[in-house]
């Protein structure tokens, strides 16, 4: 008897446990609306660096972007989302640089790899 209930127990704490630490997989509506936000943050940034606004804005532009960005979980994006956020990381560092016209081109390609996500997932879902 002594032997069941540890095993009782065991399983019990087992169940509990797993259940906690459970992620459940965000629905279509949660992904789009990461990709739609993250795209327009990104052009957003685009928008003010055409502007000529300071490079901490931008710097805080961009880290948004990437935090927003976080929210595109799914299997089939995640590739694509990480080369994105590199493009991001770049950008954030050619803005620390002063090198207006790299983090320009830049914002460009992660905008565009951004609206490929945002056409794949809308052809899959």
């Amino acid at each position: 008897m002594n032997i069941f209930k540890k095993i009782l127990v065991s399983f019990v704490i087992a169940t509990l446990s797993s259940t906690a630490f459970a992620v459940a997989n965000p629905s279509y509506e949660d992904v789009k609306a990461a990709i739609d936000n993250t795209l327009a943050k990104v052009e957003e940034t685009k928008a003010a660096l055409d502007n000529g606004a300071d490079s901490k804005k931008l710097i805080d532009m961009v880290t948004d972007a990437r935090q927003l960005q976080k929210d595109i979980a799914n299997n089939v994006l995640d590739v694509k989302r990480n080369q994105a956020s590199n493009i991001l990381k770049k950008v954030r560092t050619a803005i620390q640089n002063n090198e207006l016209q790299v983090a320009k081109e830049s914002l460009t390609d992660a905008a565009n790899r951004y609206k490929e996500i945002q056409q794949l997932y809308a052809s899959t879902h």
